[in-house]
C-alpha cells in the first residue's frame, strides 16, 4: 500500500464525516468581474491523475510552476455588442449567459494548414434549472470577432454538486467563417464526481474538494471552402476538475489521448527556499529579494517601479494576458505610456519572477 492510500485512508476514517459534506453551490461557481490567478505546472506524463475516492488526499504539493496566468470572468454586461446580441438578449433566454471566460476545450489547427488565425476563444456559460452549462463560444477569427451559439447546449455539471453527483449529457455547436471554411463539433460528456478530500498545493494551502472527472469524446469535422474538400477526426478529452469554495477550480487537469496538455491550480508561488548567498551573484541575489511594483494598480502614463534600491540593472519583459509581449526594458522603472488599460504579467529576466501588473484609466 503505497503512502498517499495510507493516509488517504487514515484521513477517512478521522475525517470522513466532515469530508461527506463537501457541496459545490451556485456561490462556488465562477463570479463575474472577478479575477482568478492561476499557476501552470510543468507537464508530467507520469503524474497518476487517475487515484481518488472518498477521504482521499491529493498531495501535489511538489509540483514545479512554470509562469502564471490570470483568468478574467467577465460579467455578461461586459461582452462587446456583437456578442451581447446573442448572449445578453431577453428574448432569447435559451442562451443567456451570466458570464465568459478563456475556454480550453478547442483543439489546436494549426498543424493542419487552416488559412485563418484563431484566437480569443471565449465560453459563455449560464446556471440553469440546476445546471451549469455553456450555451456558446466568441472568438477572433482573422482579425473578425465571431460568436456561435451551441446548437446543443453543453451541461457541465449539476448544481449543487456532491458526492454522488453523475451526469451525461450531449453537446454541438458550428464554426462558420464565410467563404473560408466550416468547423462542426458533436460531443459527449459523460461527468461524475469520483472523490471528495483534501487537495495540497505546491504554495503550501490545502481545500476541501469535490473531485470532478469528465470525459468528453468529439467527433469533428473541417470543411475548407477555398480547396473544395474537407476532413474528419475523433478526439477524446479528460478533464479532472478539483471543486471547491474557489470560484474556478482549485486545480484542474486536462488530457488529449491520455496526455496531459493543461495542468494549473488556483494560487500563488511557492515560497522561496532560503538560500545561502555568499556565493550568489550580487545583481541576482537584489532583484529576488526586492521585485516589487508600486504604484500597483497604476494609472495609465504613469511611471511603476520595478525594484527596491537604485541602480539594479535587470532586464524585463511585460507580456499581455493574450501572450503577446507589450514592452521590454531594464532597469528600475517601467514607463506605461502608450500600454492601453488592463492586466500585464512581468516577468523578470534574471530571477524569473512573474508578477501581475494592472493598468487603469
Amino acid at each position: 500500500m503505497n503512502q498517499n492510500m495510507l493516509m488517504s485512508l487514515c484521513c477517512w476514517a478521522i475525517f470522513g464525516g466532515a469530508w461527506a459534506q463537501v457541496t459545490v453551490s451556485e456561490g462556488d461557481l465562477p463570479q463575474g468581474g472577478t479575477d482568478y490567478t492561476f499557476q501552470n505546472v510543468t507537464l508530467d506524463p507520469l503524474l497518476n491523475v487517475e487515484e481518488s475516492g472518498p477521504g482521499w488526499v491529493w498531495d501535489f504539493s511538489e509540483l514545479v510552476p512554470t509562469d502564471s496566468a490570470v483568468v478574467q470572468v467577465q460579467p455578461i454586461s461586459a461582452a462587446s455588442f456583437t456578442t451581447g446580441l446573442l448572449f445578453n438578449s431577453p428574448w432569447n433566454p435559451t442562451y443567456q449567459a451570466d458570464h465568459f471566460y478563456p475556454f480550453l476545450n478547442l483543439p489546436d489547427l494549426s498543424d493542419v494548414g487552416l488559412p485563418v488565425n484563431i484566437e480569443n476563444v471565449f465560453g459563455y456559460h449560464q446556471l440553469d434549472n440546476g445546471m451549469y452549462t455553456q450555451v456558446g463560444l466568441g472568438m477572433t477569427v482573422s482579425g473578425f470577432e465571431i460568436p456561435v451559439t451551441f446548437d446543443d447546449v453543453d451541461e457541465v455539471h449539476p448544481v449543487p454538486l456532491t458526492a454522488s453527483s453523475t451526469h451525461n449529457s450531449t453537446a454541438a455547436y458550428t464554426v462558420q467563417v464565410p467563404q473560408t471554411l466550416t468547423y462542426v463539433v458533436d460531443q459527449e460528456r459523460e461527468a461524475h464526481v469520483d472523490g471528495y478530500g483534501t487537495l495540497l498545493l505546491p504554495d503550501g494551502t490545502s481545500h476541501d474538494v469535490l473531485r470532478l472527472k469528465s470525459t468528453i469524446l468529439s467527433d469533428d469535422s473541417v470543411y475548407l471552402e477555398a480547396l473544395g474538400q474537407g476532413f474528419a477526426f475523433q478526439r477524446e478529452t479528460v478533464m479532472y476538475s478539483w471543486l471547491g469554495d474557489g470560484g474556478m477550480p482549485w486545480m484542474e487537469v486536462m488530457t488529449t489521448l491520455g496526455i496531459p496538455s493543461v495542468m494549473r491550480y488556483q494560487g500563488t508561488i511557492p515560497p522561496a527556499e532560503p538560500v545561502d548567498t555568499t556565493e550568489t551573484n550580487e545583481v541576482l541575489d537584489r532583484v529576488t529579494r526586492g521585485l516589487r511594483l508600486y504604484p500597483n494598480p497604476a494609472q495609465q502614463g504613469s511611471r511603476v517601479r520595478l525594484f527596491e534600491g537604485n541602480g539594479l540593472e535587470s532586464t524585463w519583459t511585460l507580456h499581455a494576458l493574450t501572450g503577446e509581449v507589450a514592452l521590454r526594458g531594464r532597469g528600475a522603472w517601467i514607463d506605461t505610456h502608450g500600454l492601453p488599460q488592463g492586466v500585464y504579467l512581468l516577468r523578470e529576466d534574471v530571477s524569473g519572477q512573474t508578477h501581475r501588473l494592472v493598468i487603469q484609466r
